[in-house]
């Protein structure tokens, strides 16, 4: 049997993919076309890191990624885009990886590294211990997921503790440890909060409940290390508080755990890029998930034509919105989308309307 699909390329090309597939499985002879012109492909490159079994399973960054996990490389001095939803659909975020982080409160941390002034170094060195005890390798990369990742901020605790426990290959303290647990009337600080209502919070006593939900065993250590921040914030206009900020908000989520409670467990999604953070950081070649799938489409059988001669069946037309997280996003879409036409069309193709 000939078929001529229509529509976006992602969509028809993973359609054709699939009933390719199948048919081969069945012992089934069947010809499978794409109605498109391959001047207008939209390159979708990397680096990118998500959970997308379909995409996967259609060799889609399957060369470093395992299981679901897709991986597709990028040049090395673009930031990776990841995410932490499933089939990558939405919820895309930035991590860096040249050390200076993506995130602004990231950018902050590496800035206090960096700073001349010793108090600054001394507050992301104590960072740094921090991360250790929790088993957490200090690369900024770590930060970005901590402070970007596009899930709940408990989540992106439970997160960052897993990629960061991944790519240091150590356990670590569990950090609900740390915690007082004791209730709180407070509402958790948002994250998007004024920079200057942080900054007159961070001025008054109006975070004391924070510090009040930390175990003693490093409560004076936080209330130190906020005092240093505050300090440095007087003499450069404030320019590190978006680290503050971004842990402050995280720590008012964490202090109301009831007590002898756990982080929220990873889903899937969550998992398969936090563990693939590693691989998907040492990238540094060209990468375009279309040309893969194309190429997938393309060793299975199928062609592409500038004219229908058979009959035509339409799978989903969209177009690419041009950035470069909207195209990823047009994508994975668009991908999903054609696997479900594809399970459409197959009692179609097995025994055709008359």
């Amino acid at each position: 049997m000939d078929i001529v699909l229509t529509g976006s390329a992602p969509a028809a090309v993973t359609a054709g993919i699939l009933l390719l597939t199948r048919a081969r499985q069945l012992g089934l002879l069947l010809h499978v076309q794409v109605l498109s012109d391959e001047t207008d492909w939209v390159p979708v490159e990397g680096p990118a890191l998500l959970y997308a079994p379909p995409l996967a399973g259609c060799g889609v960054g399957r060369e470093e990624g395992v299981g679901g996990t897709v991986i597709v490389p990028g040049p090395p001095g673009r930031p990776l885009i990841v995410s932490a939803t499933p089939h990558g659909v939405d919820g895309w975020f930035e991590v860096g990886r040249s050390g200076e982080g993506a995130h602004p409160a990231t950018q902050a941390y590496v800035r206090l590294s960096k700073d001349p002034r010793v108090p600054a170094r001394r507050a992301a060195k104590q960072l740094r211990r921090a991360m250790e005890t929790l088993g957490m390798s200090t690369d900024p990369a770590v930060l970005d997921v901590l402070f970007g990742a596009e899930v709940p901020p408990l989540t992106r605790i439970s997160l960052a503790l897993r990629a960061g426990r991944a790519l240091s290959g150590t356990r670590g303290q569990p950090i609900t440890r740390y915690v007082n647990s004791s209730f709180s009337s407070e509402d958790p600080l948002p994250a998007d909060l004024d920079a200057d209502a942080f900054r007159e919070q961070l001025e008054g006593s109006e975070l004391a409940w924070i510090l009040d939900g930390l175990s003693t065993a490093i409560r004076d250590d936080a209330e130190e290390w906020l005092e240093t921040i505050r300090s440095l914030a007087r003499e450069d206009h404030g320019r590190d508080l978006p680290l503050a900020h971004a842990l402050a908000e995280l720590a008012s989520h964490l202090v109301q755990l009831p007590a002898h409670s756990i982080l929220p467990p990873l889903g899937a999604a969550e998992d398969s890029v936090a563990v693939g953070l590693r691989a998907a950081l040492g990238v540094d070649r060209e990468g375009d998930a279309l040309r893969q799938l194309i190429q997938m489409y393309r060793f299975l059988g199928g062609k592409f034509v500038t004219e229908a001669e058979y009959q035509t069946f339409e799978v989903c037309e969209a177009t690419p919105p041009g950035d470069h997280i909207g195209n990823w996003t047009w994508f994975c879409t668009q991908v999903r989308r054609g696997r479900r036409r594809a399970e459409e069309l197959w009692p179609d193709i097995l025994e055709p309307p008359q």
